[in-house]
């Protein structure tokens, strides 16, 4: 029979009625317990030292009940691999290690190694094990840091589609999208909600981002739409004029995103999908708010 965690608040319940004299009859009755767990439960409340008369019970008491009963598992014994590789710790930790400044032997030379003195364990319980008790750390998987921008030097930005959410207005469900502005030195991100991405749109948003974020960047990295980059290349791209002259008059230089590819816009493309993942979070938000209010002000605008 599987075991289901009785809460702390409902063994506070039934010793509450146990002390104002309810039979037990009647509290199955109520709290739909049966009667062996409520005798249980008293059991193990009198070895903490309380009587049904002497006192109200308190959460202290029935959280302490709750662990009380709660089953004890052992614990897990080691794996067949896991016991045929302690042995051989000291050997692993010889071969993985770097000699002289150069390298260690490879993971595969060392299974290899073992299974021919007849240490015969899969591929991926050797690397569970070096990883866990050898030191071993995966040369693929080591990453080159990218320098830190400074304060202020760029933004990311990115559209985004939340999905379709009713507008009462329009009497229909329509497309919501998201532009998400990041600022890659602080990661502080602002959300403009809007029906379209249009240029128009696109300038809105960027506008009451800088109003939030009290600021204009030096540079700003788009993940060319349609509304600002004519043609997307990665020397020579074509931005449209409007939105060059805007970027002008605010100060900032446009730097397209490298086409097709999954890191040329990599903070914002990020901080996108992890907003749009939320997305029916998002739909209820907007339902439960004034319509008209996610889509004008800066105030307005999601902002996270």
């Amino acid at each position: 029979m599987a075991y289901r965690e009785i809460g702390m608040w409902e063994i506070l319940e039934v010793l509450r009625r146990v002390t104002r004299g309810e039979r037990q009859r009647a509290i199955h009755r109520v709290t739909g317990h049966s009667r062996s767990s409520i005798r249980l439960w008293m059991r193990a409340a009198r070895r903490l030292g309380w009587e049904p008369g002497g006192g109200e019970p308190d959460e202290a008491l029935a959280r302490a009940v709750a662990q009380r009963l709660r089953p004890v598992r052992e614990e897990p014994g080691l794996g067949e691999s896991e016991a045929r590789l302690g042995p051989q710790r000291e050997r692993i930790e010889v071969w993985l290690r770097p000699e002289d400044g150069g390298r260690g032997l490879q993971l595969a030379k060392v299974h290899a190694l073992l299974v021919r003195e007849g240490v015969r364990v899969p591929y991926s319980s050797l690397h569970r094990f070096a990883t866990n008790h050898c030191g071993f750390q995966d040369r693929r998987r080591l990453t080159v840091r990218v320098a830190e921008v400074a304060p202020g030097e760029l933004a990311e930005v990115d559209f985004g589609r939340f999905g379709l959410v009713w507008d009462p207005e329009a009497g229909r469900r329509r497309g919501l999208h998201a532009l998400l502005v990041t600022l890659v030195h602080s990661r502080h991100q602002y959300v403009h909600v809007t029906h379209s991405q249009t240029l128009p749109d696109l300038i809105e948003g960027l506008e009451d981002a800088w109003a939030f974020f009290g600021g204009v960047p030096t540079r700003v990295v788009l993940d060319n739409p349609k509304a600002a980059v004519i043609q997307s290349d990665r020397y020579d791209p074509t931005f449209q004029r409007t939105f060059a002259e805007y970027a002008r008059h605010r100060g900032f230089v446009i730097d397209a995103a490298v086409p097709r590819h999954a890191k040329g816009n990599a903070y914002a493309s990020y901080c996108t999908s992890s907003v749009t993942c939320g997305t029916s979070s998002w739909q209820r938000m907007l339902c439960e708010r004034p319509f008209r209010l996610c889509l004008t002000g800066a105030s307005a605008s999601g902002s996270s």
